[in-house]
């Protein structure tokens, strides 16, 4: 087996309720550099990612915004498990698991 074949495996178990606010800032500030990564796996565009990236400067505030469009553009279909699922696909796994724990951690 090489490194190429070893496959990340996470099983995170979420409401599938809708997120507020709270779980946009949790995300924001764990997200780091992978803002991208997570809004591409989101459905953002990248029109709409650099667009973000040249209004707003500070990562967490990148972040922040990214989600916030995210949440504005699907309204009440923008679920935790969406969230979560995009998370462990772009393998931050543990900031999924903090949406399982809930935002209160």
């Amino acid at each position: 087996m090489t490194l190429n074949d070893t496959v990340i495996c996470c099983t995170v178990t979420v409401a599938d309720r809708e997120v507020d606010m709270r779980v946009l800032l949790l995300v924001s500030q764990d997200i780091g550099s992978d803002w991208q990564s997570l809004g591409r796996q989101l459905g953002c565009s990248d029109a709409d990612l650099d667009n973000v990236q040249h209004d707003f400067h500070d990562q967490r505030e990148i972040a922040y915004q990214m989600l916030r469009g995210w949440h504005e553009q699907c309204g009440r279909d923008a679920k935790l498990t969406a969230l979560a699922r995009a998370l462990v696909a772009i393998r931050r796994p543990s900031v999924a698991q903090k949406l399982q724990d809930g935002p209160h951690q």
